[in-house]
C-alpha cells in the first residue's frame, strides 16, 4: 500500500505541474519510450505499482541512474530524468524510486517558481590582464566547480525545445558559448572541455578565421569532429547591426545585414559542416528586421549578452548571456549560474 501511495504522490505532482503549463506536449526526449513499455520492462527488477506513466520499484545494488534509464527510458543519456524527479544524485540500494515514463514538465514551470537556463560567453583564454581575457587555472575551476556542484552542461542547441515548451532539461543546466574565434579557445579551452566532457559553441566572425590571434578552419574542424563544440555564426566582420552606418540607405543596410549573415552562415557550413541554429548579436544588439531575417533562414535562435538566466517563455531571438570575465571572483561566477527563480506569491 505504501508504494501504490508512492505513485499516486507521483501523479498528483504531474496534475499539478499541468495546472501550472498551458499545454502538454510530447518531448522529443521521450519519443523512443516506447521502446520500453511498461509490459515489456523484463528482468529481475520488482516493481510495485506501475501504469502508462510511472513505474515505482525498489533498487538493487547493481542499479545506477544510467542503467535504469537505459532500461526504463531506452536511453542512458536521460538519467537526469529519474535524478530531477526523485531529487537525488545517485541510486542508494533498497530504495524506493518512481521513474517517469512519460513527459511531467516541458516547461520547468512550477506552483513556487520557474526554472531558468544559464549561458555563459568567454572571449579569450591565457594569461593576458585585460578583463576579456580568462586564465586556464581560473576556467578550470570553474569547470570543476559545475561537475563538483552537479550542474548539467548542454549543447546550446537544446534550449529551443525548452524555450518552445518541446523538451524539459536537467534542473541545473548550463550552456557555455565563446565568442569571436581566438586561437586560444582551441589550444587552451578545448582540452580542458575535453578534460570534463563539456559542450560548448563557438560563435565566429568569420573575417577574423585566419588572423595571426585567430582559430583557423583546421582547428575549428578538429573541435567539431570531436563532438563536444559546435560552430554557429557571429556576423562576417563583427559591427553593430542594430543601427544603419552613417549617411547609409535603408536598401544598403539591409543588404549589408544580410550579407553579415549569409557569409558566415556559408562558410561554417562549407568548413565544419555542423546544423546552423543560432545566431550571436555583436555587441548583443539587434533589431526586428534582423530578427525577421533569422526567421526567413530557418535560424531558432539569437543570442544577447544582457546577463541574466532563460526560463522557458524567453524570448528565443534574445535570450540572454551572462559575460565571464577574467578579473572575476568564484562568488561572480557563481551569480551566472542561476537556475531557478522563486515567486514569492504572498
Amino acid at each position: 500500500m505504501k508504494h501504490v501511495k508512492l505513485l499516486v504522490f507521483a501523479m498528483g505532482i504531474v496534475g499539478l505541474i499541468g495546472c501550472a503549463t498551458s499545454a502538454k506536449p510530447k518531448l522529443s526526449t521521450f519519443e523512443n519510450m516506447g521502446k520500453n513499455s511498461v509490459a515489456n520492462m523484463a528482468g529481475s527488477q520488482k516493481t510495485f505499482a506501475q501504469d502508462e506513466n510511472f513505474v515505482v520499484l525498489i533498487t538493487k545494488p547493481s542499479d545506477s541512474l544510467e542503467s535504469l534509464a537505459e532500461k526504463y527510458l531506452g536511453d542512458a543519456d536521460l538519467a537526469w530524468i529519474i535524478a530531477d524527479f526523485n531529487d537525488i544524485s545517485t541510486v542508494v540500494a533498497k530504495r524506493e524510486i518512481v521513474i517517469p515514463l512519460t513527459p511531467h514538465n516541458s516547461t520547468g514551470i512550477y506552483p513556487d517558481g520557474y526554472q531558468m537556463i544559464p549561458i555563459l560567453c568567454y572571449h579569450r583564454f591565457g594569461d593576458g590582464q585585460d578583463k576579456m581575457t580568462i586564465s586556464a587555472e581560473k576556467f578550470r575551476q570553474q569547470m570543476q566547480y559545475l561537475k563538483d556542484n552537479n550542474y548539467q552542461v548542454i549543447a546550446m542547441k537544446d534550449v529551443y525545445e525548452f524555450v518552445q515548451a518541446m523538451g524539459g532539461l536537467p534542473k541545473k543546466s548550463v550552456v557555455i558559448t565563446v565568442d569571436d574565434g581566438y586561437r586560444s579557445t582551441h589550444d587552451i579551452a578545448f582540452p580542458i572541455l575535453q578534460e570534463f566532457n563539456f559542450h560548448a559553441t563557438v560563435f565566429l566572425y568569420t573575417d577574423f578565421l585566419g588572423a595571426r590571434d585567430a582559430l583557423s578552419w583546421q582547428q575549428a574542424m578538429k573541435m567539431q569532429q570531436s563532438g563536444l563544440v559546435d560552430f554557429q555564426p557571429h556576423s562576417k566582420t563583427h559591427p553593430n547591426m542594430s543601427l544603419p552606418n552613417f549617411g547609409e540607405s535603408g536598401t544598403d543596410y539591409e543588404q549589408r545585414i544580410e550579407q553579415e549573415i549569409n557569409n558566415p552562415s556559408k562558410k561554417i557550413t562549407k568548413f565544419v559542416k555542423n546544423p546552423l541554429h543560432t545566431f550571436a548579436y555583436p555587441y548583443g544588439d539587434t533589431n526586428e528586421m534582423i530578427i525577421s531575417s533569422l526567421k526567413e533562414k530557418d535560424y531558432k535562435l539569437g543570442v544577447t549578452v544582457q546577463a541574466g538566466s532563460n526560463a522557458a517563455f524567453a524570448h528565443p531571438y534574445m535570450l540572454r548571456r551572462s559575460m565571464i570575465f577574467g578579473d572575476g571572483e568564484m562568488h561572480d561566477f557563481e551569480k551566472s549560474i542561476i537556475t531557478y527563480k522563486t515567486v514569492d506569491l504572498k
